[in-house]
């Protein structure tokens, strides 16, 4: 059975860089990331050194025995070799955490809002109308401090909203969290 860090799953699933892709490695649970713009350039020198490959040799024992050598899984992989893995060698092994966008941090505040009875309507609408246009966490966390009342009550229903959805991603994969 592999151990899943869910807190460290919703963390990946917070960060949100353009540049940087975070995977969950399925056979040891293990959160990797790696750098698009660095992945740009492996991938072009792979494909290229798989073209020169495959031109050179015709016998599919001998490209086998490369990848053999070349990937062996208990050596320390550095970044271009972690990045070869999850793109062409070991692509099965690796699962691209999905990132938690700022529509559904809105959507999962008006749940909570809906959820709380007797929920203040003015203050409803003066939250909804505060956020509509923010497109950072930040901001949008500075607004509910400002106007939810009790912090803990919100953070303990987002975080189980959060954990929930990582349970029911991880069920998707086939494993029970």
């Amino acid at each position: 059975m592999v151990d899943f860090d869910i807190d460290e799953i919703i963390r990946a699933m917070h960060e949100k860089a353009e540049d940087i892709t975070y995977y969950l490695n399925k056979e040891t649970g293990e959160i990797v990331y790696i750098d698009e713009n660095i992945a740009t350039s492996v991938e072009d020198e792979y494909e290229q050194t798989l073209t020169a490959l495959e031109e050179w040799s015709t016998d599919m024992e001998d490209d086998d025995m490369y990848h053999e050598k070349i990937y062996s899984p208990n050596e320390e992989v550095d970044e271009k070799e972690l990045i070869k893995r999850i793109r062409f060698i070991k692509q099965d092994d690796y699962e691209p955490i999905p990132t938690i966008t700022i529509l559904e941090i809105k959507k999962i505040i008006e749940q909570y809002m809906d959820s709380v009875k007797g929920f203040n309507k003015d203050l409803k609408v003066t939250i909804k109308t505060s956020i509509a246009n923010l497109n950072n966490i930040e901001e949008i966390e500075e607004v509910l401090v400002k106007h939810i009342g009790d912090k803990e009550r919100w953070d303990n229903y987002y975080q189980t909203v959060i954990r929930n959805k990582v349970q029911n991603w991880l069920k998707g994969l086939g494993y029970e969290a």
